[in-house]
């Protein structure tokens, strides 16, 4: 009993030893974490992939749930007992699912038969895309009298790569693209299953956000357990907010990008408006990702639709960045041009595609966190320096 009071030098030297002995642990952990790398990204990725259908469960009822609870208020909105039947609910929950899965049906059998048709006949079309890049080349050496022979020389060599390679083996370039996207097809048990966890977690939400108010009330302090809270709320404000608001932004100016090419008839108006609307959810970068190599491909084809659709996306990338952009995203961010940059290079440097769409709220996260604890801190040691002054 003795060695454990606080005023024995004893239990003081157990304090040093206890310290010394968890930093030499972490230590032993964090190296072997470092030297078998490989071995726990291979460990993780397999946990990732047998969690896969509740992660994305998850994702499905925090994106629809807004929409649910909304649908559910206004078909209970003179309904005195509904908490107690939940008919709301449940009609909300078919009535978004439905929908939902009838946007997929309908994306699967229209647009994916056009964009395979897009990629075919872009595929095909290259020796002549070729043909036409030469030809400028060689145009522009005539008139500034520059000897066009090499220009000659790289068109046999590249065509006859092209005649050899690409064209004969056409049909099972095709054929390999249909089968990748048929793989697809090995998802929809994840989809299934992952459409039933949601609709779970939203019909008995209640159930599952008092259970984990529990558990944090139970193991951490009033404190604690307020400022849990409240980051969690501003998690759900800035993922939720932020994340829904650029998906409904890209959507809008997806379409409203294919609707333009087919007023100016642009080739390939679906393939591109589909790739400008799938960067586009990138902040920052989108646009660059998405306009770049369709100008390129434009370019090949004719070199006046390439400057047509520059100037295209140029206007509606200006109304997405000074109109529809904050009307739809306003100020649910709160950081500077320069954080979220370094935000797309950090978080796409060390997760490709996925970190670059997440980058932003979750840096805006991080930061809000942050600020929050400095605050907290700058609070708690002019308590101190207050106190240190009434004792004088």
């Amino acid at each position: 009993m003795l060695f454990f009071n606080r005023k024995n030098k004893d239990y003081n030297y157990f304090k040093i030893f206890l310290a010394v002995f968890l930093a030499i642990v972490c230590s032993i952990v964090v190296y072997f974490l470092f030297s078998k790398l490989g071995y726990v990204a291979l460990f993780l990725k397999k946990i990732f992939k047998i969690l896969a259908p509740v992660i994305i469960g998850v994702v499905f009822a925090y994106l629809f749930n807004p929409i649910i609870t909304r649908i559910e208020d206004y078909l209970n909105k003179n309904d005195k007992i509904k908490k107690k039947n939940k008919l709301g609910r449940v009609l909300g929950i078919i009535i978004t699912y439905v929908l939902f899965i009838a946007a997929i049906v309908i994306f699967i059998r229209f647009f994916i038969p056009s964009l395979l048709d897009s990629l075919n006949m872009m595929v095909k079309n290259i020796p002549k895309y070729l043909e036409n890049v030469f030809t400028f080349i060689k145009d522009i050496c005539e008139k500034n009298n520059i000897n066009p022979k090499f220009i000659d020389s790289y068109r046999s060599s590249i065509n006859e790569t092209i005649k050899n390679s690409v064209v004969p083996n056409m049909d099972i370039i095709i054929n390999n693209l249909a089968t990748g996207i048929t793989s697809v097809i090995k998802w929809i048990i994840n989809i299934v299953v992952s459409i039933i966890i949601s609709v779970y977690l939203i019909y008995d939400k209640e159930f599952f956000s008092n259970g984990i108010d529990k558990v944090l009330k139970t193991y951490f302090s009033p404190r604690v357990y307020e400022e849990i809270i409240n980051i969690a709320k501003y998690i759900y404000k800035v993922l939720g907010g932020f994340m829904v608001a650029r998906l409904i932004d890209s959507l809008i100016i997806g379409v409203l990008t294919f609707v333009v090419l087919i007023i100016f008839k642009i080739p390939y108006a679906f393939l591109i408006a589909l790739l400008v609307g799938i960067t586009n959810v990138i902040p920052f970068f989108g646009p660059f990702i998405g306009a770049i190599p369709s100008i390129v491909l434009l370019l090949m084809i004719n070199p006046t639709k390439a400057l047509e659709f520059g100037i295209i996306i140029l206007i509606i990338q200006q109304f997405d960045g000074n109109v529809l952009g904050p009307k739809l995203i306003g100020d649910k961010i709160g950081i500077k041009s320069f954080w979220v940059l370094f935000a797309i290079l950090l978080f796409g440097g060390l997760f490709g595609f996925w970190g670059m769409i997440f980058a932003v709220p979750l840096f805006a996260c991080l930061s809000e966190f942050i600020k929050y604890r400095v605050k907290k801190r700058q609070e708690y040691n002019q308590g101190q320096e207050e106190l240190a002054t009434k004792k004088r």
